[in-house]
C-alpha cells in the first residue's frame, strides 16, 4: 500500500482540452489501481460528465508504506 501522485488529462468528446489535474490517492497497492481510483474521483467533479472524461497521464509513487517484520525491529536494551 502506498500514496501515489496521478496527473490526469481532461478530454471533451475525444479532444484534448489541455487541462490537467493532479491528485494524490492513498492506500493503493500498485500504480494501475491508483490511476483508476484517481480517474473515478476526478470524473465525479467534471463540469459536464456527459461529454468530458479524465485519463491518467502519469503515476508516480510518493510514499510506499510496507509493514516492518517483527524480526527486524530493534530491541530495547535494559539499563
Amino acid at each position: 500500500m502506498g500514496i501515489y501522485e496521478v496527473i490526469l488529462g481532461i478530454d471533451r468528446a475525444a479532444r484534448d482540452t489541455g487541462r490537467r489535474l493532479t491528485l494524490q490517492v492513498r492506500e493503493c497497492g500498485d500504480p494501475l489501481s491508483a490511476a483508476i481510483k484517481a480517474e473515478e474521483l476526478a470524473d465525479k467533479g467534471l463540469e459536464n460528465p456527459g461529454i468530458e472524461y479524465t485519463h491518467a497521464m502519469r503515476v508516480r509513487p510518493i510514499l510506499e508504506t510496507m509493514p516492518i517484520p517483527a524480526t527486524t525491529m530493534p530491541l530495547a536494551l535494559a539499563a
